[in-house]
């Protein structure tokens, strides 16, 4: 399953009407005003149209806000978030309210899929990406050793306390944090007034529709000829072919937390859903998952839609 904090593996470009290159902090254009930040050490940004500039600034400020404190709470390389005193401590008390309901869905994700999606996984991929960078390869033996560590099935979650059943374990939310703080800055920017907005804060979402009255449309760069419209449905994309790691015995960052495997790399597998976390939860999900095992996780949800491809690397 994907665990870095890269989200996106293939480029992604989304294409308006009123399209143009993002420039730093905000800009306005033709009633457009856009904004382009960073979010987990990646590149983010939203474009809100037909709203007063004064407005579209004001929403944008409160979005960035929220984004700067939910990081605090989610990152894994804060020492002082809940998620990293989590992980080193082994247990939380009191953890703040977004953690547990974050900690939830991906249980939820994590048993519906029988572990394709895992978020404890974190132990394993530290291990092997510090052995593959460091000596060209790893050993299979310690490799196992180290994933009897990975098991959702031993996270105990409430609002009192988050705690892990067995030493050494770690929990990596990457895999849907940052739909999930899309989904709160979606929230933010409809409860401000907008209604033609197209939000990437590592996965996408489009708001209602471009002023147009046409779908916001999504081309995925790597899969020629390829796009997807959305209108108030959010899109995660999930690949192996964007990050590699070692020197000699080179992987991909998405594992299969049942076998500690990395996914073939040329797979590429898009989720449409009505929420963003949701859509970045299965894509990695399904991106562990054979295709009849993957419709099967998505048919569990309702509106929820399933692309594969194959890049042409």
């Amino acid at each position: 399953m994907y665990v870095m904090n890269r989200r996106h593996t293939l480029s992604l470009l989304a294409t308006t009407t009123a399209a143009s290159f993002f420039g730093n902090g905000c800009q306005r254009k033709e009633h457009v005003t856009r904004w382009r930040g960073v979010l987990f050490n990646s590149d983010v940004d939203m474009a809100l149209h037909a709203l007063p500039s004064s407005v579209a600034e004001a929403l944008i400020r409160d979005c960035e806000r929220e984004m700067q404190r939910l990081e605090k709470i989610f990152s894994l390389y804060l020492p002082d978030s809940p998620l990293s005193q989590l992980n080193r401590l082994g247990r939380l008390e009191d953890p703040p309210s977004e953690l547990v309901d974050l900690v939830r869905k991906a249980l939820l994700v994590a048993k519906r899929s029988g572990g394709a999606f895992d978020p404890t996984i974190q132990p394993y991929w530290t291990w092997l990406r510090e052995a593959v960078e460091t000596t060209g390869t790893f050993d299979s033996e310690t490799g196992a050793q180290v994933l009897e560590k990975v098991d959702f099935r031993q996270v105990q979650c409430s609002e009192r306390e988050l705690s892990f059943g067995q030493e050494g374990m770690a929990l990596t939310l990457n895999g849907l944090s940052q739909g999930w703080i899309t989904d709160r800055a979606t929230k933010i920017l409809r409860e401000g007034g907008a209604q033609h907005c197209l939000v990437n804060l590592g996965e996408f979402y489009g708001i209602g529709s471009q002023p147009s009255g046409e779908d916001w449309i999504v081309g995925l760069r790597g899969v020629k000829g390829q796009e997807i419209a959305l209108r108030d449905r959010a899109l995660a994309v999930s690949s192996g072919a964007g990050l590699y790691f070692g020197t000699g015995e080179r992987r991909n960052h998405i594992i299969d937390p049942r076998t500690g495997d990395c996914v073939e790399a040329r797979k590429v597998v898009a989720v449409t859903a009505p929420e963003a976390w949701l859509a970045d939860a299965l894509s990695t999900a399904c991106s562990v998952l054979g295709e009849e095992e993957a419709r099967g996780l998505i048919a569990q949800w309702e509106n929820v839609e399933l692309f594969t491809y194959k890049t042409g690397l």
